[in-house]
């Protein structure tokens, strides 16, 4: 699909106006857009922009956390299962669970928090507080390359939203841009600030066994643009 192509496409979808989600929950609004634009995956290949655009739509009225990227592997100080049992609490599964927001600018209810350190040797770990005891950690420069390299380009949709009569979510996407050029120092500032945040995802099964969703770098909405240099308004 050619950009020209593409902006023609989201037009089109705008003048449509509200359509029913075609999935319930969080991820509706993101993959009703898909369905709506004929995609698979969530990038889209546009070769006169010379590669792949990652695509991310979100609801106008709302500021959650957008999932950017997952990243678990050898970062765990601690055995999770420890971690589990040390910090966590009873889901709603009634499963002993870890799933837990962990921001820099705040400890949160599991008395979780992210600290970054300075110096050669940057990293970002999720801290116990007051006992300093560190979960997690992960290099500052591993952070910021796979969001660099996964983000260089990025289709950013946003949709009104009501609900149908019957109570469906209903969406009318009306607004659209590209933004590309992601800045890594923008990047680890949103850290520090508190808009990029940790996401810890794992509870305990009835088997016994970890099960890990795997842990997320997470951005706030209205962020979201702020982390890139560049930006075309394509509706």
């Amino acid at each position: 699909m050619r950009i020209d192509e593409l902006t023609h496409k989201l037009q089109n979808l705008r003048q449509q106006g509200f359509v029913n989600t075609q999935r319930h929950g969080s991820t509706g609004v993101g993959y009703t857009l898909e369905k709506l634009l004929g995609l698979d995956e969530n990038n889209l290949p546009i070769p006169d922009l010379g590669g792949r655009v990652e695509v991310k739509a979100t609801r106008s009225d709302s500021n959650a956390l957008v999932t950017l990227f997952t990243f678990n592997r050898s970062v765990w100080k601690v055995p999770q299962r420890e971690a589990i049992e040390k910090f966590g609490y009873i889901d709603k599964a009634g499963r002993l669970a870890l799933k837990s927001t962990v921001s820099a600018t705040s400890v949160n209810g599991q008395g979780l928090q992210m600290s970054l350190s300075n110096g050669p040797q940057m990293s970002a770990s999720v801290v116990h507080d007051p006992s300093g005891e560190m979960l997690a950690s992960w290099s500052i420069y591993h952070l910021i390359g796979k969001f660099v390299t996964k983000f260089e380009r990025m289709l950013l949709v946003k949709a009104n939203r009501r609900k149908s009569v019957n109570g469906t979510e209903q969406f009318h996407y009306v607004e659209a841009e590209l933004v590309s050029e992601p800045r890594d120092r923008e990047f680890l500032e949103a850290m520090r600030q508190g808009a990029v945040r940790i996401d810890i995802r794992m509870h305990i099964t009835e088997k016994g066994s970890v099960r890990n969703r795997g842990t997320a770098l997470r951005v706030s909405e209205r962020n979201l643009p702020s982390l890139f240099s560049k930006r075309s308004v394509l509706m």
